[in-house]
């Protein structure tokens, strides 16, 4: 599934209505790498689909605004962390309507793409619009659609089974 995911670049984002399934794929991406950076800013709600999946050598910072957001990033990059997974992206963004909270962590995150894979997970307001989409389009190599069965590209998908111990391509 991370083949299909960073099919077109290192810098991919994904968005779904809540209960899609992003966090857990994004876990799985984590669990298929083995290790990395999984950024939480709806704290510590993954945790308990960390230990059902047994992801044991990656990294979890759960962070509670912008700074510690950036802080987070940063050290991740200077750890050479790969890849790194931040979900949700765009929380600060629509609490504050700020573009600097969509604009400075997405900088530095598109930076290191050149040398290493980055997973932006982004949450879908209740009219079924991503919050910061024209920052979401400018930044991204590719953008993916989750629905409970498919992950949606440019002209491809995939079918997706989840379960409790992650996410896996069905047939």
């Amino acid at each position: 599934m991370s083949d299909f995911i960073f099919e077109r670049g290192n810098f991919i984002s994904l968005y779904g209505a809540s209960g899609s399934g992003k966090t857990v794929t994004a876990l799985q991406v984590i669990k298929d790498s083995e290790t990395g950076l999984f950024i939480s800013t709806n704290g510590s709600i993954y945790r308990e689909r960390v230990k059902t999946m047994n992801i044991s050598k990656a990294f979890f910072i759960e962070v509670g605004g912008i700074l510690e957001l950036l802080n987070a990033v940063m050290r991740a990059i200077s750890m050479e962390l790969q890849p790194i997974i931040v979900d949700d992206i765009n929380t600060y963004y629509r609490i504050s309507g700020k573009s600097n909270d969509l604009l400075y962590p997405l900088s530095l995150l598109k930076e290191y793409s050149k040398y290493a894979k980055v997973l932006i997970l982004w949450q879908m307001s209740f009219n079924n619009r991503v919050s910061g989409e024209k920052f979401m389009r400018y930044f991204s190599d590719d953008i993916l659609r989750i629905t409970k069965t498919y992950i949606i590209g440019n002209m491809r998908r995939i079918k997706i089974c989840i379960t409790n111990k992650g996410v896996d391509v069905c047939r």
